[in-house]
């Protein structure tokens, strides 16, 4: 028996075309109620808190289990009005059915879209999740190899609870004091890498906060420079790699080109600086780092990551996911 919803008690006007999406979309928005107000702009995407914008797509389990796969639809309307938002942090938030929610940083999804080009007739993008043993994986048009990026589980549930952790997700991100409600704190010691921010800001000032790539530099009035780039560490400085935190291995990039860098899906050329792509075809192909003689910029720390970081020919259109049952 299929119930019957009536319009005056959901607070979902516009998302959910079957009662069973519009349920679970429901529910996802009376669990985020505990972090603000929530707010539905259009179908499928929510504000909390004035701040957070969430993106929600949603696929039952049945269609599951007629393909093996979570489906789902990304329009290129819902996507550009989650690149083009500027007012806190962007997530896309994937309902699997009875398998969970997983909420994924937009910027990460930018950094496949960037390597798939559009598949449907929308200009939009066919998303989907497949499960191996206990793992989850993201993949954008196509089943391909896939990004494991296991390090990075409940982040959206660290980030919201405890915001002075965000530099572990961005390097030196901007940082609203008020961005992420918390009701609850607890002291915990978080062991991280104690960056020298003189180093990155000579880096970011040599350039105007320009991106190194593209060029372009983000207008930020509340910030005391008025501009915002950010510092990428050529050879990264974690345990694993060790890269120096000087000027010589750092580069002012972009957001994106930051993101797509550490994720390795992009690379310089230590020969020509030009910036590579597995995809030759990949409008990143056209870019050149910009690099000034007084930047002492040591090549082989670009040698480095384009033989320890940079993913090379592989076709990369999975990132591995956890989801998030807590919300």
């Amino acid at each position: 028996m299929v119930t019957l919803f009536k319009e005056d008690e959901l607070k979902v006007k516009h998302s959910g075309r079957t009662p069973e999406s519009k349920t679970a979309i429901q529910q996802l928005v009376d669990s985020l109620e505990k972090y603000g107000e929530v707010e539905e702009i259009g179908e499928g995407v929510f504000v909390v808190d004035g701040r957070e914008l969430m993106v929600v797509v949603f696929s039952s389990k049945a269609y599951f289990k007629r393909r093996g796969y979570y489906w789902f639809s990304l329009s290129r309307t819902r996507y550009e009005r989650a690149v083009n938002w500027r007012n806190g942090h962007t997530w896309l938030v994937l309902l699997c059915g009875g398998y969970g929610r997983y909420f994924v940083p937009f910027g990460e999804v930018m950094a496949l879209t960037t390597q798939i080009p559009p598949n449907r007739n929308d200009q939009g993008w066919d998303v989907y999740i497949r499960f191996e043993e206990q793992r989850a994986f993201l993949g954008i048009a196509k089943i391909q190899s896939h990004l494991d990026v296991t390090n990075q589980l409940h982040r959206f549930e660290q980030i919201w609870h405890s915001p002075e952790i965000e530099e572990e997700y961005a390097d030196e991100a901007v940082y609203v004091p008020d961005s992420l409600p918390s009701p609850e704190r607890k002291i915990g010691k978080v062991v991280r890498v104690v960056r020298d921010t003189a180093q990155s800001r000579i880096v970011k000032e040599l350039y105007q906060y320009h991106c190194q790539i593209c060029d372009l530099a983000i207008y930020a009035p509340q910030l005391k420079s008025k501009w915002y780039c950010e510092a990428h560490h050529v050879q990264p400085l974690g345990k694993r790699f060790r890269g120096p935190d000087h000027s010589s291995n750092i580069v002012a990039l972009c957001p994106t080109h930051h993101c797509m860098m550490d994720l390795g899906v992009i690379a310089v050329n230590p020969l020509d600086l030009r910036i590579v792509a597995p995809d030759s075809s990949d409008m990143v192909g056209a870019f050149q780092l910009k690099l000034k003689r007084e930047h002492g910029l040591n090549r082989k720390y670009l040698q480095f990551h384009f033989d320890k970081i940079y993913v090379g020919n592989l076709n990369m259109a999975e990132m591995s996911l956890s989801s998030v049952d807590s919300l």
